[in-house]
């Protein structure tokens, strides 16, 4: 289990950033089911083969790469093996390639995010 943070969305939310990641509705109609009532609200289930990646991608939220506008354009992979190492984290190749899926997922979203605010948005 990873903990959300306090400010996170609720399970509306959740469905939609799944969604985003490219999941299908019975997919995440299946992770929703399996997570149940049980499930705290400041807790999420991540399946075991994608913890380590999940794990560096958030290490790696301070790590992006940004625009002349100040939009982000993807991850600095320079400092993804030392960022993984402080984080306590043994990545493998199969790691990086779904650090990478979640970093286009990103993206996209912000770039959606951009488009319906009409202007500039991610800027710092």
């Amino acid at each position: 289990m990873l903990r959300r943070p306090p400010s996170a969305a609720g399970p509306e939310r959740f469905r939609a950033e799944l969604a985003a990641f490219g999941l299908g509705a019975a997919q995440i109609d299946a992770m929703v089911k399996a997570a149940g009532a049980a499930a705290r609200k400041d807790e999420i289930e991540v399946f075991a083969w994608c913890a380590t990646s999940l794990r560096w991608f958030l290490a790696m939220a301070s790590q992006w790469r940004r625009d002349g506008e100040g939009r982000a354009t993807g991850l600095d992979y320079g400092p993804a093996e030392a960022t993984a190492r402080m984080a306590g984290l043994v990545p493998g190749p199969d790691d990086f390639a779904r650090l990478q899926v979640l970093e286009q997922a990103t993206l996209r979203v912000l770039r959606e995010r951009q488009t319906r605010r009409g202007g500039i948005g991610g800027r710092r």
